[in-house]
């Protein structure tokens, strides 16, 4: 269960239109595989607790958007064939003004964070529960302890272009390049950091982003990858269409480490990263 559900990634939807002046952009979340939607934030088959979702303008104000649910429902309807469930994926529509700020706007969205301990009990059975190793009072071994979140990220240009600036929060995927104008053949930069450190790929760590889209690679089953070295990684987009770029970083908990505060809770944290942008033709 727990590799199926880290399996899964998280990303934001903004299906922009300017048909209407001034504009609007629906917004979704997606979870699972599939570009655009896959799966339900409170899918049985392994749901997401989303702990903020929001959309931060220009000048640094931040707006709260609704949080989709992440209870799992008990189908709606039962047949030989299917099942019907209520899918949440937190749809709603951000109208824009005339007198709406110029720049970047910037959608985001996080999970709260969970544990997977996997480990033998006193009676030599194998267990999996979603807590911290530290609470669970009948381990004999531990076979997997790690904490997981999710960060999503897509942007909303009005005017002018800007990069975004660092939060210094988690994993970051930060693009360097100007996602609102991006063309089929264009080479797209990324500065990734972890916790404001630049990621690189080493011994230690072996990081990369992967990137793929709808009508590139996501069929097929495969993306492109680059290493990610000094912070820094790039991919050259292949096709016209919406495109993810992700990153899943696993960093070892130590008592004397950036993660010190984890430590005896997780042996590990995995923290996985996304940005989607469209791509023209």
């Amino acid at each position: 269960m727990a590799s199926h559900v880290c399996a899964h990634s998280l990303w934001v939807n903004s299906f922009e239109s300017f048909s209407h002046q001034p504009g609007h952009t629906t917004l979704s979340l997606g979870w699972g595989h599939t570009l655009p939607i896959d799966d339900g934030i409170n899918s049985p088959n392994g749901q997401v607790m989303i702990e903020t979702f929001s959309i931060r303008s220009p000048n640094g104000q931040l707006t709260a958007l609704a949080i989709p649910s992440s209870e799992p429902k008990e189908p709606t309807q039962k047949s030989v064939n299917f099942d019907l469930y209520d899918a949440d994926i937190g749809l709603q529509k951000v109208a824009l003004k005339k007198e709406s700020e110029k720049g970047v706007y910037q959608i985001e969205a996080k999970s709260k964070p969970t544990y997977y301990t996997e480990y033998i009990d006193t009676a030599g059975k194998k267990r999996l529960k979603l807590t911290a190793k530290d609470v669970i009072k009948d381990i004999q071994s531990v076979l997997m302890s790690i904490q997981y979140e999710a960060f999503a990220k897509t942007y909303l240009t009005l005017g002018k272009w800007e990069s975004p600036r660092a939060t210094g929060k988690g994993i970051e995927i930060i693009p360097k390049t100007d996602l609102s104008n991006v063309k089929v053949g264009d080479l797209v930069e990324f500065e990734v950091l972890f916790y404001g450190k630049p990621l690189n790929v080493g011994i230690a760590s072996m990081d990369y982003i992967s990137a793929s889209s709808s009508t590139f690679g996501q069929s097929e089953g495969f993306a492109l990858m680059s290493y990610v070295q000094e912070g820094k990684a790039r991919i050259r987009v292949q096709s016209a269409g919406q495109w993810i770029v992700s990153c899943l970083h696993k960093d070892s908990v130590t008592q004397e480490g950036d993660l010190k505060a984890l430590y005896g809770k997780v042996d590990y944290v995995v923290n996985a990263a996304s940005i989607t942008f469209n791509v023209k033709n």
